[in-house]
């Protein structure tokens, strides 16, 4: 005999929990790729999807999770032989320089600590340093999963325009995207990328790359381009060329549900949510 207690609650970094009415709109027939409805449908959501990560920039969805995300930025700015700089202060940071080294890419890390958050005067001396200008990309975590550090992306901005460097600053928001503020274009972001399965309450299986003029500019010189990831190809007239072939159908229902009712409730608000829970449980395990 099998006994429950009541309905699973999935409560781990993710995938969170999906709500039912994503669940829901998933329940639903597969319909024509080259339908009308189904393209207004990939335009709204690369719209609010830039929306959501506060961008004038260009949004890209991806049938893959927060490491094809990566690799997506990743190949889409970077050439072999580059040297970018990894700001550690968890699994997730490491992670995603290892993604790079693995295409060719030198990978220098600016070592912190899996306890706090990265210093960004620490930022801005390596990058005073440089007086070469050989650091091509920084990379961030906004909040890294694994450690639970939380980056200040406003100040890492900062620090890289005191310093005057050209190198570009990506971050990622996988963890932390609809669930924080991320404020892409005032915090001097250039490439954000990100996933569905945590704050956007959409199942794994989406990852989102957000680009801003300066990486487009240095998409059209980069050397890791490859077909599937490639944002040239992605920005095609025709609908099946924003996935690379066939849309993640039932996928994109959910996700535009989830999107609805974040917007309905209210980003700031959601925020407000967030900050409330975190403090109470924060709260409860002081005591």
């Amino acid at each position: 005999m099998t006994v429950r207690a009541g309905r699973e609650f999935l409560a781990i970094p993710g995938p969170t929990t999906v709500p039912d009415e994503v669940l829901r709109a998933m329940h639903r027939p597969a319909v024509d790729i080259y339908s009308a409805p189904l393209e207004q449908l990939t335009a709204s959501l690369l719209s609010d999807l830039s929306r959501v990560f506060r961008t004038e920039g260009r949004s890209y969805i991806y049938i893959a999770n927060g490491h094809g995300a990566w690799e997506a930025a990743l190949t889409n700015v970077l050439s072999k032989g580059d040297r970018i700089l990894v700001l550690e202060s968890g699994r997730f940071a490491e992670g995603w320089g290892e993604a790079a080294a693995g295409m060719g890419v030198e990978v220098e890390a600016l070592k912190g600590n899996w306890r706090r958050a990265v210093r960004p005067a620490e930022v801005e001396a390596r990058l005073h340093a440089d007086k070469a200008g050989k650091i091509k990309a920084i990379l961030a975590v906004q909040i890294d999963t694994a450690s639970g550090a939380a980056n200040d992306i406003a100040a890492i901005g900062q620090a890289i325009k005191s310093a005057r460097h050209d190198a570009l600053f990506m971050v990622d928001a996988v963890a932390s995207l609809a669930c924080v503020p991320f404020e892409m274009d005032a915090w001097g972001v250039d490439v954000a990328v990100s996933g569905s399965q945590k704050g956007l309450m959409t199942p794994p299986g989406l990852g989102f790359v957000a680009a801003n003029a300066r990486a487009r500019e240095a998409h059209a010189h980069a050397g890791l381009r490859t077909p599937y990831w490639d944002w040239t190809a992605r920005d095609g007239k025709l609908h099946y060329q924003k996935y690379a072939g066939t849309p993640p159908e039932h996928l994109i229902f959910a996700l535009r549900q989830a999107l609805d009712m974040l917007f309905e409730e209210g980003l700031d608000n959601v925020f407000l949510r967030h900050r409330l829970l975190a403090e109470a449980v924060r709260r409860a395990v002081a005591k």
